[in-house]
């Protein structure tokens, strides 16, 4: 992930993200529209114990393959003042974050852009895998990063 010019080369994408305010609609709604599914859900609730940077918060996610490695997941904030309630706030529904897989050096890459000027937003521990976003500015794209186990 280290590119010769010291920036950091991220690698293809496996997953795109949208936080919505009703998760079974936008399921029925995609799934009619463009042949999406199946779809796989779970609820997911973020104790104190596994965040490293946010308040702990409750969602519901869904997500769908697309075609070769690449998913696309559905949020829907449930309980707490998580960065989607933010988001679905301010912008309304849409396209979140653009997720990438880090190897085994995420404890490295994440100080890195950080370091360029990258905000991490929010950021747990979730089946023993560290993942966060990371808001970069200028250009305001949001980016998730998930360590590959």
């Amino acid at each position: 992930m280290q590119s010769g010019t010291g920036a950091i080369a991220l690698p293809p994408p496996f997953k795109i993200s949208a936080v919505v305010k009703d998760i079974d609609k936008t399921i029925k709604f995609l799934s009619s529209m463009w042949g999406l599914g199946p779809w796989h859900t779970l609820d997911y609730k973020a104790r104190k114990d596994d965040m490293i940077v946010g308040e702990p918060f409750k969602i519901k996610v869904a997500w769908a393959d697309v075609g070769g490695p690449l998913v696309y997941e559905l949020i829907q904030p449930l309980v707490g003042r998580s960065v989607w309630a933010q988001f679905l706030e301010t912008k309304g529904e849409g396209l979140h974050v653009i997720a990438y897989s880090t190897p085994s050096n995420w404890g490295e890459i994440v100080p890195k852009l950080q370091a360029q000027g990258a905000t991490m937003l929010v950021g747990a521990t979730f089946e023993g895998k560290r993942w966060c976003y990371l808001d970069t500015k200028p250009g305001g794209i949001r980016i998730e990063l998930t360590e590959e186990s």
